[in-house]
């Protein structure tokens, strides 16, 4: 019952989508960035959380929300250091053990400790199949496409765009300067969604 997609996690129709998180109450990059963006709640509860020590490798978090339900699964202790295999084993383990009693009805994951964690996909893939595989639940794995719309992304961007500068300088704080160079940004086609927004040259987390 896997089904690997390329795509964006966030279309999927899963009741569940995976989180990849540290345990250090930071979600500056990537997929953690991404479910911060959307739900801000959850991220000031993750902070409370990881500043009590409360959320280590192993224990494996769920905030639910009216539209969904999100697994927040630790990769590694630390943002500024890797993923390592057995983090994803003793995740993948506890996620087996305790899926039923949750409620979880189906779920979406996207390659555990790829991209920012530095697990190759191949294995990471090879790891969350021998593991998922003892389900009897829909499971999704989503390898990302940059390529891919966001829907939070699409939002902002047509907002953005049916606003005045004027506007946006007003009630953002923005300098002119910054409002433009977002403006050019949304343009870009190869732009689609928030997190590559933030790899274009001057436009940081504050803009």
């Amino acid at each position: 019952m896997i089904e690997i997609i390329k795509g964006n996690i966030f279309a999927t129709e899963a009741q569940t989508i995976v989180n990849t998180v540290n345990c250090v109450g930071v979600m500056g990059a990537g997929i953690a960035y991404e479910f911060r963006l959307r739900y801000p709640k959850m991220y000031e509860r993750y902070v409370e959380i990881c500043n009590a020590k409360q959320l280590q490798i192993g224990t494996l978090w769920i905030y639910k929300t009216d539209s969904k339900w999100i697994l927040n699964f630790p990769t590694k202790y630390d943002w500024k250091y890797e993923s390592k295999v057995e983090y994803l084993k003793i995740g993948l383990q506890k996620f087996i053990e305790t899926y039923k009693e949750k409620g979880i009805q189906s779920i979406a994951f996207p390659i555990l400790g790829a991209s920012n964690g530095g697990i190759p996909e191949t294995i990471s893939i090879e790891i969350m199949k021998r593991y998922l595989s003892n389900c009897d639940i829909k499971v999704e794995i989503y390898q990302y496409d940059p390529s891919a719309y966001d829907d939070l992304f699409l939002n902002f961007k047509n907002i953005f765009n049916s606003l005045p500068e004027k506007t946006i300088v007003e009630k953002s704080g923005l300098r002119i300067d910054f409002v433009k160079k977002l403006k050019d940004a949304l343009q870009n086609d190869y732009i689609r969604s928030m997190s590559r927004l933030l790899t274009v040259k001057g436009i940081g987390e504050v803009t």
